[in-house]
């Protein structure tokens, strides 16, 4: 087995069963079709291997967890890094399962990957803070990213660290809080409001 192959199952296999309980049967690829929604081009073959896996709830936690995996894949190094691949892998909170989480996350991870190669113009790849136009509804019209609220900021495998950033749908008049202030103030009103960090395709704002 392949360095690649060994921290691609310790991720999928070690990690994220630690954190997330039961990853479910599937896991659900990114395909071309993705990528040409956001008219990114000519595309890296090996984007294609990336993925959603759509976690259901535990005895320890009533949402469904949608989670992505690949960006962390060590693609060019042998060697342990500091971060493993880019480091980063998203992840979003439903109350029930639904097929629309999988699509965000999926447009969401081939922005970034585009991101990451320099294929959207000079900007960096999705962090902690950032957001993002995507419109799910009326109400709900950008995706937030901060640290979990109910779950690790990271973990390891032996190609480095990955830190785990939890995707929060918002509302316009949200937006424009989180601009005057910050995204974790935000995210701090959202949960005194709410108790979690759930995306919702329709909500009323938080006051």
């Amino acid at each position: 087995m392949s360095s690649l192959e060994e921290c691609w199952k310790e991720r999928e296999e070690i990690s994220y069963k630690d954190i997330f309980g039961d990853i479910g049967p599937n896991i659900y690829p990114l395909s071309a079709q993705v990528f040409n929604r956001i008219s990114a081009g000519t595309i890296d073959p090996r984007w294609l291997t990336h993925g959603v896996f759509r976690c259901p709830p535990t005895t320890s936690r009533k949402s469904w967890a949608y989670v992505t995996s690949g960006m962390s894949n060590p693609w060019e190094s042998e060697t342990p890094e500091e971060f493993s691949g880019l480091g980063t892998e998203f992840l979003m909170e439903t109350l029930e399962e639904t097929a629309w989480a999988i699509d965000v996350m999926h447009t969401l991870m081939a922005y970034n990957l585009l991101l990451a190669a320099g294929k959207m113009g000079d900007f960096p790849p999705l962090n902690y803070g950032h957001r993002v136009p995507l419109a799910l509804s009326e109400s709900i019209k950008s995706m937030m990213f901060v640290y979990p609220h109910d779950f690790p900021h990271n973990f390891s495998i032996q190609s480095g660290q990955v830190d785990l950033i939890q995707v929060v749908g918002i509302t316009p008049t949200e937006l424009e809080f989180a601009k005057e202030t910050s995204s974790e103030e935000l995210k701090i009103k959202i949960i005194n409001a709410t108790g979690n960090l759930l995306t919702q395709r329709d909500r009323d704002r938080v006051e």
